[in-house]
């Protein structure tokens, strides 16, 4: 194994398989007072596999499956959950992951905190990419987005999550990561609306905005930054994100156990009660892209909390009653 190859099934104990329900199991949520914009829906806890700090999940259509990662110190690992027969296979990994694409030729780009790697062909074997423009003594990725145009598109935070010197990366076949903006504490959640533009990023602290930028899918350039909606005095804090396809973008509320729907004026038009606290993405998917997958966190949940959420870390998804879109691929 060369120094730039990870082969996930060395010593033989790399890969893992869960054994999971029948079928998913219905999830109760928590009694809460509902308005108008806030609905119950019917949750189902769709794996029994707990992660410390589940992320970036994405649904690969010709594999009917979900893939997530852990972002937890350890271990460090990957998952696929796949519709057909419920099944949930782990890969541990060589480091943390905070999430993945699907590239054009069918494999996946692995983002690690500290590089790129794609699946050669599998998971259980990753070649490591050279990248150009990021200094990982200073900073760690974060969540991602593929434009339409087959680009990357990837945020950062400052390792040590006390300074503000995230930024926001664009990176095509050169494997530069060209800086769009900078400044954030935590780069998160970046989705793109149905027809490309605009562009929508997310910075979760310290009061968590969401921002728009009117985004040119020829040229790659953003430009017109502007506040979608600020977070601030709310419960929690946006963290990752996705689209559907009436432009609305979903957000898991870190902290306030919930969703929320946004509109491209940036009013909250829907939230959607959850079992655990801490939701840390989501992602649409199965055969019409009609399910919303939701990951969460255990960490820095204390033993109480735990006990009161037995589902935080699990694999949770429910039908919101609106179709998301076929993602983009990555063209490199």
């Amino acid at each position: 194994m060369t120094p730039n190859e990870w082969n996930g099934r060395e010593g033989g104990e790399n890969v893992l398989e869960f054994q999971i329900p029948a079928k998913p199991v219905p999830v109760p949520v928590p009694g809460i007072a509902e308005g108008p914009s806030m609905t119950r829906p019917d949750i189902a806890c769709v794996t029994d596999h707990v992660t410390s700090i589940g992320e970036g999940p994405l649904w690969v259509a010709r594999e009917q499956a979900l893939y997530w990662v852990d972002v937890g110190q350890d271990p460090k690992t990957l998952h696929r959950y796949t519709l057909a027969d419920r099944h949930t296979t782990t890969w541990k990994l060589p480091q943390r992951a905070s999430g993945l694409r699907e590239r054009a030729d069918g494999s996946l780009l692995i983002h690690f905190q500290r590089g790129l790697a794609v699946t050669d062909p599998t998971p259980e074997r990753l070649r490591m990419l050279p990248l150009w423009g990021i200094d990982f003594s200073i900073q760690r990725f974060n969540d991602s987005a593929v434009d339409p145009a087959g680009r990357l598109w990837i945020g950062s935070y400052e390792r040590t999550l006390k300074r503000p010197l995230g930024e926001l990366y664009r990176i095509d076949g050169s494997l530069i990561a060209a800086t769009i903006d900078r400044g954030f504490e935590i780069s998160n959640g970046i989705a793109f609306s149905p027809d490309g533009r605009p562009l929508y990023h997310t910075d979760t602290h310290p009061d968590g905005r969401i921002y728009a930028w009117d985004f040119d899918p020829a040229s790659g350039e953003a430009a017109n930054k502007r506040v979608l909606i600020d977070f601030a005095g709310r419960r929690g804090h946006p963290d990752g994100c996705t689209i559907d396809a009436e432009g609305m973008l979903w957000v898991a509320e870190l902290g306030a156990s919930q969703l929320v729907r946004i509109d491209p004026a940036g009013q909250i038009v829907r939230e959607v009660p959850l079992p655990v606290s801490r939701p840390t993405s989501v992602a649409f998917g199965g055969p019409d892209l009609r399910t919303l997958y939701i990951t969460s966190m255990t960490f820095m949940l204390d033993e109480g909390a735990r006990a009161r959420e037995p589902y935080a870390g699990r694999l949770l998804a429910f039908e919101p009653g609106v179709q998301g879109l076929a993602l983009p691929r990555l063209a490199f």
